[in-house]
C-alpha cells in the first residue's frame, strides 16, 4: 500500500467515525425536539387549569391508548417532578416556570448540538476534500 493510499484509508476510518457521531447526535436532537414538544404540551394543559375555576374533568391517560374520566379536584395545584425523583406540589403558574425553565434548557441544549453536527459536518467536508485531493495526485503519479 503505497503512503498515498494509506492517507485515503485513513481519513476514510476517520469520515466513518465522524458519520456515527453525526448520527447519534441526530438521534439525540430528535430526542430532545420530543421533549420539548412534550414539555409545550404541557405548558399548555397548564395554561389551562390556571384559567379555570374550581372543578376541571379531564382525560387521564392510562396507557395503551386507554383513557378514563377523572375530576380534578384541585386545579390550581400540581405535583411537578424537579429532578432526581423528587416531586413538589406547586401552584400552576410555578409550575408552569419551572417546565419552561425546563423547556429553556433542552432548547438551549438542542441549539449547541446542532452547532456541534454542524462542526461535524463542515470537518466530514473537509475530509472529503482532502480524499478528493489525494485521489487527484495518486491519478497523477
Amino acid at each position: 500500500m503505497t503512503e498515498v493510499e494509506r492517507a485515503i484509508q485513513e481519513r476514510l476510518v476517520f469520515l466513518e467515525e465522524l458519520r456515527k457521531e453525526a448520527e447519534g447526535i441526530q438521534a439525540r436532537i430528535i430526542e430532545i425536539q420530543m421533549m420539548r414538544d412534550e414539555l409545550s404540551r404541557t405548558i399548555e394543559s397548564l395554561e389551562f387549569f390556571e384559567k379555570t375555576e374550581g372543578d376541571v374533568e379531564a382525560l387521564l391517560n392510562l396507557g395503551g391508548g386507554v383513557f378514563a374520566y377523572v375530576d380534578v379536584k384541585n386545579s390550581r395545584k400540581m405535583l411537578v417532578d424537579v429532578g432526581a425523583g423528587v416531586v413538589v406540589e406547586k401552584e400552576v403558574r410555578d409550575a408552569i416556570e419551572t417546565l419552561s425553565k425546563k423547556k429553556q434548557n433542552v432548547e438551549e441544549t438542542e441549539k449547541k448540538l446542532r452547532e456541534l453536527l454542524d462542526q461535524i459536518a463542515d470537518q466530514m467536508e473537509k475530509i472529503q476534500r482532502e480524499i478528493s485531493e489525494l485521489a487527484k495526485s495518486a491519478k497523477q503519479e
